[in-house]
């Protein structure tokens, strides 16, 4: 008999959290000014391709498996295992910082800080931060959940492309037909963002329309990676590269300055 803690650890992916890791601190450095890192926040955009990856194998994974005679897949069952990864460590997060800025902050500032917990644990502060001002801005400095809008955007990703993948596996229930519809979904949203990100930089930055061609990203990296069998020097080599490329994103605005865009 299969060990199932056995087989959780086997299909961990040590690389995937490191990238992860890695994001994570160019973040960080990024929004404490270290020098070099003025594209830290491409962290964010790592973190979307990497969930795009992830949500996209989790359920294609089981659509394939149910329609091979094995367990269905349960929406419910997606949904819940998100929230339970997400809410309790934001709930934890959005008390803390309710209680300390009952010391810390005027009544204004509470009343805000109240208002932006509350849309945070419901996944929409994106819509209100995009409300109120851009994320470069100097009053977005003093908001304490401004980092939250990122997790709205991708549950809002995660409430919506199950449904969309459920639907086309019972319309064309084939990887190919589920990668023609995920690549025209990425074009779209790719190409609305470079329209609107000159025009609208602020929605660009904050609402998931403009911001679905980074997750629908890794979903294709999912679906296309069985199609592309590369040897152990291939897959370093890019691995390296991609490596390379994301710690350039990260310093590249720094070593030419780059105008940076607001929103």
């Amino acid at each position: 008999m299969s060990d199932p803690a056995r087989s959780s650890r086997a299909d961990f992916r040590q690389d995937i959290n490191g990238l992860r890791a890695w994001a994570v601190v160019a973040v960080v450095l990024y929004h404490f000014g270290v020098p070099g890192i003025q594209g830290g926040f491409v962290g964010v955009d790592v973190f979307f391709v990497i969930s795009g990856f992830l949500m996209t194998g989790i359920i294609v994974n089981s659509l394939e498996r149910s329609s091979g005679g094995g367990k269905s897949f349960s929406l419910l069952n997606f949904y819940l295992a998100r929230a339970r990864r997400i809410v309790p460590a934001l709930a934890v997060l959005c008390a803390v910082l309710l209680a300390l800025g009952w010391f810390a902050l005027p009544v204004l500032d509470y009343r805000q800080l109240g208002q932006h917990a509350a849309l945070a644990l419901a996944f929409v502060s994106n819509i209100k931060f995009w409300r109120e001002a851009g994320y470069f801005d100097a009053a977005s400095h003093d908001k304490w959940l401004l980092h939250t809008w990122s997790l709205s955007v991708e549950w809002q990703f995660y409430l919506i492309l199950p449904l969309v993948l459920m639907l086309l596996w019972r319309l064309w229930p084939s990887r190919r037909a589920i990668t023609g519809w995920l690549l025209a979904g990425f074009v779209v949203s790719l190409v609305l963002s470079i329209v609107v990100t000159p025009l609208r930089p602020t929605a660009a930055f904050y609402l998931l329309p403009t911001r679905a061609w980074e997750m629908l990203a890794g979903g294709l990296v999912f679906m296309l990676a069985d199609r592309l069998p590369l040897g152990v020097i291939w897959r370093r080599g890019l691995e390296l590269a991609g490596f390379v490329l994301i710690l350039g994103s990260i310093e590249l605005p720094a070593v030419f300055r780059l105008p940076r865009v607001d929103g």
